[in-house]
């Protein structure tokens, strides 16, 4: 990265997504509380871990390549997490669902979406 507003950007989504972790917990009871506990900490996880490998990857890789590495990493540990608990091993959770693997790849798609649009902005800007 070498823009820090790059970095900032990602800190604080970085953040966003920890408090939101610990807020929802697994007590929460709130509005679309089955979407939220099921579902939405499995796309945000994908998405903030994308997009922190991203500012890591970069040092010794092409933003392309940084792409690729970091998405393919991130939907791995995603895939090993859910086999895990299918076959009964508790990592990071307890139950498989099939689901899960879709979110995770739409984790991936918005970081995606993030780093190209957002942080791609803030890249260029460095450069001129």
């Amino acid at each position: 990265m070498q823009n820090r507003k790059s970095i900032y950007i990602i800190v604080l989504i970085s953040l966003f997504v920890g408090v939101l972790h610990f807020a929802v917990g697994p007590d929460y009871q709130g509005i679309f509380k089955n979407f939220i506990r099921g579902y939405l900490i499995d796309i945000l996880l994908p998405l903030n871990l994308y997009l922190l490998l991203q500012i890591s990857l970069r040092r010794n890789l092409s933003v392309n390549s940084s792409r690729i590495t970091g998405a393919i990493i991130t939907f791995a540990i995603g895939i090993i997490v859910e086999l895990s608990q299918l076959y009964g091993i508790e990592l990071f959770g307890r139950t498989y669902d099939p689901w899960d693997i879709v979110m995770y790849a739409i984790g991936i798609g918005l970081g995606i979406a993030i780093d190209f649009t957002i942080i791609d902005k803030f890249e260029k800007q460095r450069l001129k």
